[in-house]
């Protein structure tokens, strides 16, 4: 990354691997294996003590160690201002920024996830490779007559064709979508998918930032072959009784299940979860029209919405906010601060951060401007209070 393009290494050791690589990608590489591991070793405890070597392999097989390393990157990029830099020799921390060596950031981060998934994916999907049976030898009378100048001995092969092993199939059909240090935690879940699936869902699977989300669109049955969206991946009207602005019960029972949203729900029992499910369903028609034109084209933040109002809000202030009619003007409001929001990444964590905080100036009867607002008539404060918390989820097990 400090832009040393010099080129051909000698000898062994991993740069020695990459003496024929791109000039640009070598110096990646190289300063990936020698400065910039050098301050995760100083770093990071469980790097502490370890050969340089042994310390790159272990941040590089391990993506949960992987993850950390990136972390400490982004949020403390002083660390490496001496190793990450422009041709200038000035600190690089910006993504679309051009490091000295010509590429970008972006590019270096990608080629990082991209050979820590090399890495797992060998590890996880070849390992049977390691103990196959080694060639037969030759039978006595063959050994005889090589020995007697009888026979001739089979030619050497030119070049050894390894066959296409399941991890290079894999890593190939998924190698153009991984680019993200988001994707690192996802690596093993992106493991036990078909190269098939992969070309399937194409550039969408950077549209997946959720282990249970992958591991329901690999799910038999889950990944339509008839060229239709996959439930996941479609818009909210996928949620919609057929000629009708009313959610079907069954089918946002399904997108609950595959976005995994008993993580909402403290306890996670099915009864619980099922209640909840029951309750979003029954939405008055008016606060879905209103919340479609801003959340109605991605059926997860449409789902997570509504899921997150009720564990929000809690039951009863959910069916008077969400399912009474002439509650439209309260959802419009909603619908209009949604609106002004740059939407969350489709993450559970990122979604309820955001939702939730929007959310918690909801009050029956309306979306109030503010605290300040509600301070300025404490009467009114008083009675919506005496409905009972707005910020702390309410138990919906009885």
């Amino acid at each position: 990354m400090s832009g040393r393009n010099s080129t051909k290494t000698k000898g062994h050791g991993p740069a020695a691997r990459w003496s024929n690589a791109d000039p640009g990608i070598e110096a990646i590489r190289a300063a990936l294996e020698g400065p910039v591991i050098e301050v995760l070793r100083r770093e990071i405890l469980a790097l502490k003590g370890l050969p340089r070597n042994a310390a790159y392999d272990k941040a590089m097989n391990d993506p949960k160690m992987l993850d950390e390393c990136l972390r400490l990157f982004r949020t403390r990029p002083e660390l490496f201002a001496h190793v990450v830099i422009d041709a200038g020799k000035q600190p690089v921390t910006v993504d679309h920024d051009v490091l000295a060596c010509g590429r970008t950031l972006a590019e270096a981060v990608a080629l990082v996830v991209r050979a820590a998934a090399r890495r797992y994916f060998r590890s996880k999907l070849d390992f049977r490779s390691k103990f196959q049976a080694p060639p037969p030898k030759l039978s006595l009378m063959k050994r005889m007559g090589l020995a007697l100048g009888l026979a001739h001995p089979p030619p050497a092969p030119r070049h050894a064709i390894k066959p296409h092993s399941r991890s290079d199939a894999l890593y190939h059909a998924i190698r153009e979508h991984l680019r993200f240090d988001w994707q690192v935690m996802l690596i093993p879940h992106y493991t036990p998918m078909s190269p098939s699936l992969v070309s399937d869902l194409g550039s969408r699977l950077l549209d997946i930032r959720e282990a249970a989300e992958l591991q329901a669109l690999n799910a038999p049955g889950n990944m339509p072959r008839d060229g239709r969206v996959p439930l996941l991946l479609d818009d909210a009207k996928r949620l919609l009784v057929a000629g009708k602005d009313t959610i079907d019960a069954e089918i946002l029972w399904r997108v609950v299940q595959q976005m995994d949203l008993a993580r909402l729900f403290p306890k996670s029992e099915v009864s619980q979860i099922r209640r909840a499910v029951a309750q979003v369903s029954a939405t008055h028609v008016d606060v879905i029209r209103s919340l479609l034109p801003v959340l109605g084209g991605d059926i997860r933040r449409f789902t997570a919405f509504l899921m997150i109002a009720f564990t929000s809000l809690g039951e009863q202030r959910f069916k008077q906010d969400f399912c009474q009619t002439g509650q439209v003007h309260a959802a419009r409001k909603l619908a209009e601060r949604l609106s002004q929001i740059e939407a969350p990444p489709p993450c559970l964590d990122d979604m309820k951060r955001v939702y939730a905080a929007l959310l918690s100036t909801a009050y029956v009867g309306g979306v109030e401007a503010g605290p300040s607002r509600l301070e300025s008539q404490p009467r009114l404060k008083k009675a919506l209070d005496a409905l009972g918390p707005t910020s702390k989820p309410v138990s919906i097990s009885g």
